[in-house]
């Protein structure tokens, strides 16, 4: 070992503090990671990347490229199932957006409800009736048709016939976080309040 040269004790430094915001990560989604382990398997790997590259460096150049190997492969393992030769999107989005609303800009007139509605018509393509949502969502099915009426309003879902009810692009845009729906918004946007 000869010693810390400034660019390692920079790596070092920027590798702890990188691990220790992924295992603050992990820690706050214990839920998540209890019961999938490809996020740990991930999360590992970019830890062995950050904190394992530089320590092997100061303590064992000649390893320093086998340490980023093995991280790779484990990040590569992570998001990526060789066995369906699928990439792992299903599975990283529920174990990331376990709770989607945190990433939504919902607008003043949304209840909580809302996002629970549009999340019943969210991949599915399909159409559904207040019924069907109800006994997805677990209200009542007048609350549903109620929250349904003032989300066509606002372009978020369509009535496709009478009684049946679509997701619109604009709810779909919601739901990934891609749409404000403060009232400037949809004023802008032509939709009526």
């Amino acid at each position: 070992m000869n010693g810390l040269t400034p660019f390692a004790s920079y790596n070092l430094v920027i590798g702890i503090v990188v691990a220790l915001e992924l295992l603050y990560f992990l820690s706050l989604e214990l839920s998540v990671t209890a019961y999938r382990r490809i996020v740990l398997l991930t999360v590992g790997g970019l830890v062995l990347a950050v904190i394992g590259g530089p320590v092997a460096e100061l303590v064992a150049p000649s390893l320093v490229h086998w340490v980023h190997g093995t991280a790779a492969l484990l990040v590569v393992f992570g998001l990526y199932d060789p066995v369906a030769n699928d990439v792992r999107t299903t599975e990283w989005a529920r174990a990331l957006l376990s709770e989607p609303s945190r990433i939504r800009e919902p607008a003043e007139w949304m209840t909580p409800m809302d996002d629970e509605i549009l999340a019943t018509f969210h991949g599915t393509g399909l159409v559904l009736t207040p019924a069907i949502v109800a006994f997805n969502t677990g209200f009542s099915r007048k609350e549903v048709n109620r929250r349904l009426i003032e989300l066509e309003s606002h372009g978020l879902v369509e009535k496709v016939e009478r009684g049946k009810y679509g997701l619109t692009r604009r709810g779909e845009r919601y739901l990934q976080g891609q749409l404000r729906t403060s009232p400037a918004a949809d004023d802008k946007a032509g939709v009526p309040r």
